[in-house]
């Protein structure tokens, strides 16, 4: 039984904001890098190559730091937000029950926030047009270019679990 994952595509990742201006930042900063190392190496007077080489550290620091938080912020947007396997895994939240105990499906969209699906087992009575706040637990946020996307997922989990209800809210 393979494992379905709801995360951001890699396409979506490669083209983000946070990628273009990491490359922008970087593809700045590597001339201005390279010209102080240059000039360093060219200086015949050593007090001189050596205030070229101390200020080529800010620019090498810079590109370092940034290369750094781009790999953070896309490993942690390719994370998976939702993990249904013999076990539904909601890592955000740590709620964790078998699949068996799926009962119901809500999928809505809140205008300016994104869509949304609420995986409720069979012990939860309350639904998101009555309290929100009580299923939040229980609730998914679809990732910016998510994949699979909502109703392909709501099939998938269907295919899986045909028992399953499914609420298809619309826009709250």
């Amino acid at each position: 039984m393979d494992t379905i994952r709801l995360r951001s595509s890699p396409r979506h990742l490669a083209a983000s904001r946070a990628v273009a201006v990491g490359v922008v930042f970087l593809a700045v900063m590597a001339p201005i890098f390279a010209g102080l190392v240059v000039s360093a190496a060219q200086q015949e007077e050593p007090a001189l190559s050596t205030l070229f080489y101390v200020g080529a550290v800010a620019p090498a620091a810079g590109m370092l730091i940034a290369l750094v938080m781009l790999v953070v912020v896309l490993w942690r947007r390719s994370r998976p937000v939702l993990l249904v396997d013999d076990r539904v895994h909601l890592p955000r939240t740590g709620v964790t029950f078998p699949v068996a105990q799926l009962a119901n499906l809500q999928l809505y969209s809140l205008p300016g926030r994104g869509t949304f699906l609420v995986l409720l087992p069979a012990h939860v009575k309350e639904r998101v047009t009555g309290d929100a706040a009580a299923v939040a637990p229980y609730t998914v946020r679809f990732p910016a270019g998510a994949e699979p996307q909502p109703f392909e997922l709501v099939d998938m989990i269907r295919a899986r679990v045909p028992e399953v209800g499914v609420d298809k809210l619309g826009t709250l």
